[in-house]
């Protein structure tokens, strides 16, 4: 698994003096900023989550162009690169909490949560520990 990438993004500036910025290989991704600093940071998010999302799906993760076959739109356009690290990234995706329906009956329900017990940690510990994970 890759866990570097480095994409080529297309700057531009806005009719209203803000920033546009793109990847021209992955489809859908463009952010609008007030400055350079600002679209780099939020492009950079949405690459993330984009390549997390790829790699969910099994989809493919395009290749960066060559710099020779990006197109600028206007001579004003600039390209800058934009490098992510994941491995954090998908620690973080892995370790998201979501939610789990556990059916208990009521009277158990109603003793736990009178002993102020934590039925996800609860829960988390038991499944933890049928899988023998420590």
């Amino acid at each position: 698994m890759v866990n570097t990438f480095i994409f080529p993004a297309v700057v531009e500036k806005g009719e209203d003096g803000g920033i546009g910025l793109y990847f021209p290989d992955v489809p859908g991704t463009a952010v609008l900023a007030p400055d350079v600093q600002t679209a780099i940071k939020d492009a950079k998010s949405m690459l993330i989550d984009c390549i997390i999302e790829m790699e969910h799906e099994n989809a493919e993760i395009p290749s960066p162009s060559e710099l020779d076959a990006i197109e600028l739109n206007d001579p004003s356009d600039r390209i800058v690169f934009v490098e992510v690290f994941l491995p954090p990234y998908r620690d973080a995706a892995a370790n998201k909490s979501v939610t789990v329906n556990c059916t208990v009956p009521q009277w158990l329900r109603d003793a736990g949560k009178d002993a102020e017990l934590n039925f996800s940690q609860l829960l988390q510990n038991s499944v933890k520990d049928a899988l023998g994970i420590k």
